[in-house]
């Protein structure tokens, strides 16, 4: 860019009317909130989806060896399995929670910074705690012999 485009792009910056100057950066700040509140959903999301697939694999393994020691009566299956199906289902309730309370701080957070508040419990958060109490009776369950 030569010397002179660069004067002329600085005479068109002060031409601009100041008060307009505040309304675009206010208007920057709400988009740029936003978009981090939808940041923030969708990392929650990813992790309502490992902590499902974590109870889901520990469900199944602790299912699976189950139905094994069902269908062997005579041979011994190790308690091993049930004990690793209990810890799969635990871990998934543990990460659930972490990742609810962190979406919860960073939501507050953005709220103190001017988000605009379109509800105070969103869809994501509200399958979470759906997902927390789904979590719980499989883990139950599960220590109860797998009997659902």
């Amino acid at each position: 860019m030569s010397e002179n485009d660069k004067t002329q792009a600085s005479r068109q910056d002060s031409g601009k009317d100041p008060e307009k100057l505040p309304r675009d950066r206010e208007v920057i700040m709400k988009s740029a909130l936003v978009r981090t509140q939808l940041s923030a959903e969708n990392t929650l999301l990813a992790w309502i989806r490992t902590s499902v697939s974590l109870y889901t694999f520990g469900f199944t393994i602790a299912k699976f060896f189950a139905y094994l020691a069902e269908q062997r009566a005579s041979s011994q299956v190790s308690g091993g399995a049930q004990n690793l199906g209990l810890a799969l289902i635990f871990a998934g309730i543990v990460a659930l929670v972490f990742a609810v309370v962190e979406h919860v701080k960073v939501s507050r957070k953005l709220r103190e910074l001017g988000l605009p508040i379109s509800s105070h419990l969103s869809l994501p958060v509200g399958s979470a705690v759906m997902l927390l109490a789904i979590g719980g009776v499989l883990l139950v369950s599960v220590l109860l012999n797998g009997s659902v």
